[in-house]
């Protein structure tokens, strides 16, 4: 088999510079090449993604409990250098427990709202629950359904169970409701407006997710928002919101020292590997096809330099000085 071949038996291009220009300007330029990039363009907008597909099957192969959250760490000061996939897997799994401990209406159905993997769906069925999952990614979807079978799953965004297609099954359905780690993707006014078409108050809204400090939160803020603090709700608007809108939270635990160790493990293994291993392969590429190195030679520095601001987001310190994680346990006053 030859090299570049496309596993057909048959020799392909030698990769020269000349050829990749040629490929590039190629796929750039000509006519139907032009279509197949608009079109995939075009199915690219109309398919809603939480996460790319690619990173999903990537943290699914490190991963393989299906948990996409930071976890809990009993040990808030374990190093970095401690840490392995393993104990990152037992961290996720035990948030997970947590939250499922605090499911106080087990004979009621749950739903989780941003089901990632389904490694909640599936630790909640193994305890007896009746579950049903949520996400918008098909990808996600597909998976779920796969590794979890029977186990139902809305395709659709949180925000879109306010409209007619799922108001009918949703109103008074679900005892208890869960975001882990997905309220930070939605948009407030959609999640308490899908909350207010909820009669009554026996159900409750289960929330694990980091916040965004501001004002009167414990610890000075900055002024403005940095790089790092730009996701996340703001603590003080959710707070405000849940009052408006006739909410109590009657359990409420920081975990956010518990968090940290999980960014601590993802920044050493930034850059200890992800970082180091560009580097190698754009010097790999300058010394073995210097003309391929000519022509991606920019976009490899901007690809470096966003990988370097990627692992400095992960830097625990200043997660803990803009951030706040919390589980709550909320209901209707």
């Amino acid at each position: 088999m030859g090299r570049g071949d496309g596993g057909k038996g048959r020799p392909g291009p030698r990769l020269t510079g000349s050829w990749i220009v040629r490929e590039i300007l190629g796929r750039a330029l000509l006519p139907h090449h032009v279509v197949r990039w608009i079109r995939r363009r075009r199915m690219h907008r109309r398919v809603p993604t939480v996460h790319s597909d690619a990173q999903l099957r990537l943290y699914n192969r490190m991963l393989p409990g299906d948990f996409l959250h930071y976890g809990y760490f009993e040990d808030p000061e374990v190093a970095p250098e401690r840490i392995g996939f393993d104990d990152l897997r037992r961290a996720q799994l035990r948030y997970a427990e947590k939250l499922a401990a605090l499911i106080d209406r087990p004979d009621r159905p749950v739903l989780d709202a941003g089901s990632g993997m389904g490694g909640m769906l599936g630790l909640l069925r193994s305890t007896g629950h009746d579950v049903t999952g949520l996400t918008p990614d098909r990808f996600q979807i597909d998976h779920i359904r796969s590794t979890y079978p029977g186990i139902p799953v809305l395709h659709c965004r949180f925000e879109d169970l306010a409209g007619d297609r799922f108001r009918d099954k949703f109103r008074a359905h679900f005892g208890t409701i869960i975001h882990s780690e997905s309220l930070q993707y939605m948009q407030p006014e959609g999640v308490f407006a899908v909350l207010g078409q909820i009669p009554g108050s026996n159900w409750q809204w289960i929330v694990a997710d980091y916040f965004r400090r501001g004002d009167g939160e414990g610890r000075r803020a900055p002024r403005r928002d940095s790089v790092n603090n730009r996701s996340g709700w703001r603590l003080e608007d959710f707070r405000a919101r849940l009052r408006e809108s006739g909410f109590e939270i009657v359990h409420e635990e920081d975990i956010t020292a518990h968090v940290l160790p999980t960014l601590g493990f993802a920044r050493l293994l930034a850059d200890r590997i992800g970082v180091p291993a560009l580097d190698f392969a754009h010097d790999k590429m300058r010394a073995k096809t210097p003309a391929l190195h000519y022509v991606v030679e920019r976009v490899a520095e901007r690809v470096r330099e966003a990988a370097v601001r990627s692992a400095s987001v992960l830097d625990p310190a200043t997660f803990a000085a803009e951030k706040q994680y919390l589980i709550m346990s909320i209901r209707r006053r």
